[in-house]
């Protein structure tokens, strides 16, 4: 029986979604969250009673360690919350289609993390890909086509290269017999080198990793605000950060030179993703770009080589599916209510909807990194993790790392600025009059979104006992490393009794002293239009049009850093050119023949 329970994990939301294809889109809504609530059922038992692998013909094609459970965990748990959002709100006209792919997508990434078969994984991985194409297509935007497009062919062209990767580790280690847990590959000649590049494209691809990053955004703005949050903002970041996991510690062995890459190229995603969702005027864009800003963290942290750095990743990642799923949702009740999420058109909704405010607020700072909330301590051991390796380097390689770890810090501090923007421009200065009777979401919607933004204040104030030692550490432990000795100088729950005094005492001298008078605001002696109001973009107008900044972002708006766009051009470039120089002349042909043999017998001298 506890063998069949991992079985029961892939099988149950894959029968139901399958059933849910004939079903009307009510009761395939109740199916899908009692599924939903089942699986979460099912990891309680094997919680209880194990299930360690599920073999079929007598081969292994499930297994199950405390890496896989901690993403398992959070699958069902986001999939259970996200779900509860979804019940009520979702167009009538796409609910049908949601229902049957929600279960399909829980039952493929499930399937991904628990095979052990390297051929099933490609199959559940590939399958995982394609339910995020459909996502994107239930968009009702102008746009959402050409999004979804844009996002299975980044997607589904990295599982080309997974593979071709894949291919080249069964050459390589042919003794493995396809068991994921079986390769060990060293860094001997160039297939090696291929095969983990390959790889590597597709968990960055996958988690929205720099340069294959740019589907995020598009996905985020284009598609249903429960896809965008089920999605890129969770399952698939646990999927490719779990593959990236698995690269650098199980599948391959890497040196010195390997890691620091990995590190910079987390540095520049981060960078250069948080800068751009700096200039946005589109409030999801604006969290798609910090989707992505915060895959940097988790590639740093992973990819370090150090074992502090690599929990505090794994715990990044886990952070950010909590508070930036809080954030889409937030955003999606603002959408749902006003009808856009247009920055510009937003603000002064705090008094409307106090409650969406509060969660937002808490999920911002969450993703800033202002203790004690969730996202803090993640990034302080990731800090400290990659300081200690640090000290590991050799001069020339310590000067590379800290100018990365420079890069993250100030990172951070942008990121901080951004969501200042964010919160001002909905929630805070003056209210368009439209806006006046906006009330608060339904209760499903800020339920979930409340039980999400309630985690990000549980995992920060009690971060050790709880995430860190039920999830984060048996998971460090099962790909062969030893428990981190000391995890930093941090205390939070004494910050959070500090926070509460300087609070305190914040709220007593205003009492004492506040002399607050109100008055209306006049422009010309007369009360100011509507078409006069400050929107809370404004400010961040400036920082687009500074030097050298205005080039970059100027080249950024014509996609000459998007590697859909430049990939596009190059190879509709090569297919005008091969068009050209096929008039239909047979002399010419006959010229292609010729010059192919001369370079073919060149080749083979």
């Amino acid at each position: 029986m506890e063998s069949n329970l991992l079985f029961l994990l892939v099988f149950i939301p894959l029968l139901i979604a399958t059933i849910n294809i004939l079903l009307p889109s009510y009761i395939g809504k109740l199916l899908a969250f009692v599924a939903s609530a089942y699986t979460i059922f099912l990891l309680v038992m094997i919680f209880l009673f194990g299930g360690v692998e599920y073999s079929l013909f007598g081969t292994i094609i499930f297994s199950l360690d405390e890496m896989k459970l901690l993403i398992l965990v959070f699958i069902q748990v986001l999939g259970f919350i996200i779900l509860l959002f979804s019940l009520k709100g979702i167009e009538k006209d796409i609910e049908k289609k949601f229902f049957v792919l929600y279960p399909f997508t829980v039952s493929f990434c499930n399937g991904a993390v628990l095979s052990e078969n390297i051929f099933i994984f490609i199959i559940f991985w590939g399958l995982s890909g394609l339910t995020l194409y459909m996502f994107g297509t239930l968009g009702k935007t102008l746009n959402a086509p050409a999004a979804a497009k844009k996002t299975f062919i980044i997607v589904g062209g990295s599982d080309a290269f997974l593979i071709m990767g894949i291919a080249i580790m069964l050459f390589l280690q042919p003794e493995a017999n396809g068991s994921l847990s079986a390769y060990r590959l060293n860094f001997e000649g160039e297939l090696s080198y291929i095969a983990f590049l390959f790889l590597l494209v597709a968990a960055f691809a996958k988690a929205g990793g720099f340069p294959f990053h740019t589907w995020v955004p598009d996905f985020s703005k284009e598609a249903p605000i429960e896809s965008v949050a089920f999605l890129p903002a969770s399952l698939d970041k646990l999927l490719g950060i779990y593959l990236l996991a698995k690269m650098v510690t199980v599948l391959f062995v890497l040196n010195i030179l390997i890691h620091l890459i990995i590190i910079t190229i987390g540095a520049i995603t981060l960078v250069s993703a948080v800068m751009m969702a700096m200039n946005q005027h589109n409030g999801r864009k604006l969290l798609g770009y910090h989707a992505v800003s915060q895959v940097g963290y988790m590639i740093m942290g992973i990819g370090s080589g150090s074992v502090l750095a690599f929990a505090g990743g794994l715990f990044h990642m886990v952070n950010h599916t909590i508070y930036k799923s809080t954030l889409f949702l937030s955003l999606g009740s603002v959408e749902k209510q006003t009808g856009t999420n247009e920055l510009d058109y937003l603000g002064g909704l705090g008094k409307n909807m106090p409650a969406t405010f509060i969660m937002t607020l808490i999920g911002a700072l969450s993703i800033s990194g202002i203790p004690p909330f969730n996202g803090f301590f993640s990034k302080w051991m990731i800090y400290q993790g990659l300081l200690e390796k640090t000290r590991e380097l050799t001069a020339g390689y310590q000067i590379w790392m800290l100018i990365c770890i420079i890069l993250a810090i100030f990172g951070s501090a942008l990121t901080l600025a951004s969501f200042m923007k964010f919160i001002h421009a909905i929630y805070l200065g003056r209210r368009p009059e439209i806006y006046n009777n906006i009330k608060e979401t339904s209760p499903n919607q800020w339920l979930a979104t409340g039980l999400l933004s309630l985690l990000c204040v549980v995992f920060g104030i009690f971060s050790v006992e709880l995430p860190l030692q039920k999830f984060i550490y048996p998971a460090v432990e099962a790909v062969g490393y030893s428990i981190p000795a000391f995890a930093g100088l941090y205390n939070p729950q004494l910050i959070v009794i500090l926070f509460l005094i300087g609070f305190a005492l914040g709220i007593l001298i205003y009492l004492l002293t506040a002399k607050v008078k109100y008055d209306e605001v006049y422009l010309g002696g007369m009360s100011p239009a509507e078409k006069f109001r400050v929107a809370g973009t404004e400010f961040y107008n400036e920082i687009r049009n500074m030097k050298p900044l205005k080039s970059i972002y100027d080249w950024a708006e014509k996609k000459y850093f998007d590697i859909y766009d430049v990939g596009s051009k190059i190879t509709f470039g090569f297919s005008h050119a091969f068009q050209k120089a096929h008039p239909g002349q047979l002399q010419l042909y006959v010229l292609y023949i010729i010059a192919g043999m001369l370079l073919f017998i060149l080749i083979i001298r």
